[in-house]
């Protein structure tokens, strides 16, 4: 059987990529179908498989994806992948659009649907109303790519979901059922005994539907220590809205972040994610989450024991939890225990469960 693997694109090292890293090490002889690559950015377990991508759209890999939202159906849907008996897609954005041959079956791990089009659009055009016709364009670009979008999930025989967040808008958008399978994270081999320091945490990437001003906010009005770890385009925006107590690490290795997790009171979750790998994440080494009470955080949080929930996305909503939560205690080990349903074992047996009742083997 002849598989192949295809992913957006390979120009950071996230939850996406660390989903796709899993889904290759199933078929080790697989190549991966992407848009861009960039290996300086990517573990070696990726960078030695064959990697199949358009040279010429590879210039434009440093430039920020939504400006080339129009050309990427085209070029997905220009992958010979005739020869294939099982292709697995790792989309949250055209990746599920490849055009399968007639005999070989699709499953697609949906991370989301296309953000650039649905719910996320107004973050991601916002500067777009600023220009004169530029905002029309835009919405008309988006209209055409839903289009796309929807029909194009026809080609998809089996949809898998990080969350029932984003099972909910599969079903929403394409009409489509989906087996709900959370990402997979590397679970310490024991419960981590960090001491905990007087600071609070957010990190993953600067951007706008992360929300991390709402987290700064609230500590600079609490007068509360707080660490912003990640890299984005809204750094300069975050700088400028901290306060004394608020400081920045830039793009911290995993050794670095384990460590700012473990040792943080809580970590801050003010976006509306997906699922959220590094609320589990947290949890692995020991650290309650304070989230906003929507999206994949809903799947893990169990209120009291893992984590809280602030209701509304304000600076006055997280800071009532804060509150809450300094009058509480959490059990590291009740939290380490929680995020075992997490780990890469379990997602890998689920996964081949998928790939086996898709090709009929059960």
């Amino acid at each position: 059987m002849k598989v192949a693997l295809v992913h957006d694109w390979l120009v950071t090292y996230r939850g996406g990529e660390k989903v796709l890293e899993q889904l290759a090490t199933l078929f080790p002889s697989a190549p991966i179908y992407t848009l861009f690559y960039d290996p300086k950015k990517l573990p070696l377990s990726l960078t030695q498989r064959e990697i199949i991508f358009p040279k010429n759209l590879n210039r434009f890999v440093g430039m920020r994806k939504e400006f080339l939202l129009a050309f990427y159906p085209s070029i997905i849907e220009s992958f010979d992948l005739t020869a294939y008996d099982l292709i697995i897609s790792s989309s949250s954005c055209v990746a599920k659009g490849i055009i399968p041959g007639p005999q070989a079956k699709h499953l697609c791990y949906l991370h989301a649907p296309m953000r650039y089009i649905w719910d996320q659009q107004k973050f991601y055009f916002s500067t777009y109303g600023k220009i004169p016709g530029l905002s029309f364009i835009a919405n008309l670009l988006a209209t055409q790519l839903r289009m796309w979008d929807v029909t194009s999930s026809a080609r998809v025989d089996q949809f898998v979901a990080n969350s029932h967040f984003v099972a909910q808008r599969i079903q929403r958008y394409y009409r489509r059922d989906s087996t709900v399978i959370p990402p997979p994270i590397q679970i310490p081999t024991q419960s981590p005994q960090w001491k905990k320091k007087e600071y609070y945490l957010v990190a993953g990437a600067w951007v706008p539907y992360k929300r991390l001003e709402i987290a700064i906010e609230a500590c600079k009005k609490m007068n509360k220590n707080l660490i912003v770890a990640g890299f984005g385009s809204e750094e300069a925006k975050l700088r400028a809205a901290a306060g004394p107590l608020t400081q920045f690490i830039h793009s911290p290795d995993d050794a670095t972040l384990h460590q700012l997790l473990g040792e943080a009171q809580a970590l801050l979750f003010p976006g509306i994610e997906d699922f959220g790998i590094l609320p589990v994440e947290a949890m692995a080494q020991g650290t309650p989450v304070i989230a906003i009470k929507k999206g994949g955080a809903l799947d893990y949080i169990e209120e009291g024991k893992t984590g809280l929930f602030f209701s509304e996305q304000t600076v006055s909503s997280l800071q009532e939890a804060m509150m809450k939560f300094e009058a509480l205690q959490f059990s590291p080990e009740i939290l380490y225990s929680a995020s075992q349903q997490f780990g890469e074992t379990t997602f890998i047996r689920r996964i081949q469960k998928e790939i086996d009742t898709l090709l009929g083997r059960e």
